[in-house]
């Protein structure tokens, strides 16, 4: 037996397997029948009840069988071949008879595949002189013949065979514990006949999609779906943190000219003077070195540097720029720092929910409170 077929019988295979599939599902949905509160609507309404049902699922339903279709039936092939191959480089092994050492009968050839898709070939052979059989598998485990043993002692049991034109009984006795059994045969039952699906190939036209529509729904599934997703969730999002979104859109965004201007009118006011921004760092975003000097007479290091970040801080709230976590340093009167700019409001209102706690929440005015 060959296994390997021509390519055009594993599509037709696979399309039969994607027909039943659509067709069982549409038969689940109709069999329900429309719930009570939907069929007291209009007939257009329950029309759109029905296609949110079936015709959506379906949709995704045809679209992915699809997808499976090329690499489902490769792998059929490549299987088949296999089988192919490997029943060609294991044939039958010559046997000789264990009683008269006769050369033995091939009778059963064949290929078994267990659940986890091993294969091995099974040999049967059988001695005509002395009607003794033999069995085994190609890496020489020997097969049991299960039917010669009583099933419930365990013991060989005698067999009779009862021919007729119409039948043929094998009648089964255990003479150890006198149990019996017989297996019929019957001569006059005949193979059935294949069922021909007269609507097939209509079928297949209405759920075998083309490549056409495929690709679509492939390109459909891998960028449209995820998107469409991705911005439901931003959307719930910014709705759940709807304050917080608010805030972040209307955070004044400051050039590099706008924040030394302001930095430098404000903090002057503060008897920080001198304000010199340099070392610029341009990554996802804007990074500089600023250093100013402590123009007022007695204010020591440490209220120096605190003053400071509470001035930048007021400066800098509801801004696209904040003091960096390396904070503030003093040597002499000349304090020195690093700021960083936001260009993405986005990262902005990231960045805000971040600085929220667990029990907090933003307020309309965009003050952060405990419930």
């Amino acid at each position: 037996m060959e296994y390997i077929r021509d390519k055009t019988y594993y599509e037709d295979l696979y399309d039969r397997h994607t027909v039943e599939d659509c067709r069982s599902w549409i038969r689940i949905c109709t069999e329900r029948g429309l719930p009570d509160g939907v069929k007291k609507l209009s007939k257009k309404e329950q029309q759109r009840f029905c296609n949110a049902i079936i015709e959506l699922p379906l949709y995704f339903r045809k679209g992915d069988r699809y997808l499976r279709r090329k690499d489902t039936i490769q792998e059929w092939m490549e299987k088949d071949k296999e089988r192919d191959d490997f029943i060609a480089t294991h044939p039958a092994p010559v046997a000789y008879c264990p009683k008269c050492n006769q050369k033995m009968k091939l009778m059963v050839d064949e290929l078994e595949e267990d659940i986890d898709n091993n294969l091995r070939m099974l040999f049967m052979y059988r001695c005509d002189p002395c009607k003794e059989k033999k069995a085994f598998y190609n890496d020489g485990e020997p097969y049991v013949f299960k039917n010669d043993f009583c099933p419930k002692c365990r013991k060989e049991w005698e067999k009779k065979y009862i021919k007729s034109k119409t039948k043929v009984v094998t009648k089964y006795s255990c003479l150890n514990c006198g149990n019996i059994d017989e297996f019929v045969l019957d001569l006059n039952d005949k193979p059935k006949k294949e069922t021909i699906d007269s609507d097939f190939e209509k079928d297949r036209a209405l759920f075998c999609i083309s490549e056409k529509e495929g690709e679509d729904y492939r390109r459909y599934k891998t960028y449209d779906l995820p998107e469409m997703k991705r911005l439901a969730e931003e959307m719930e999002d910014k709705e759940k943190h709807k304050e917080i979104y608010e805030q972040a859109k209307n955070t004044k965004k400051l050039t590099i000219a706008e924040l030394s201007d302001l930095l430098a009118k404000k903090l002057s006011a503060d008897d920080f003077k001198g304000l010199v921004i340099t070392n610029t760092e341009v990554t996802r975003d804007l990074i500089v070195t600023f250093t100013v000097q402590d123009t007022k007479s007695g204010r020591d290091e440490g209220h120096s540097r605190s003053d400071l970040k509470k001035s930048l801080t007021k400066m800098l709230d509801n801004t696209n720029w904040k003091v960096m976590s390396d904070g503030v340093s003093y040597k002499l009167g000349l304090l020195s720092g690093r700021l960083r700019g936001i260009d993405d409001k986005e990262v902005i209102y990231a960045e805000l929910k971040e600085e929220l706690k667990p029990g907090q929440v933003v307020t309309k005015s965009g003050d952060i409170v405990n419930l």
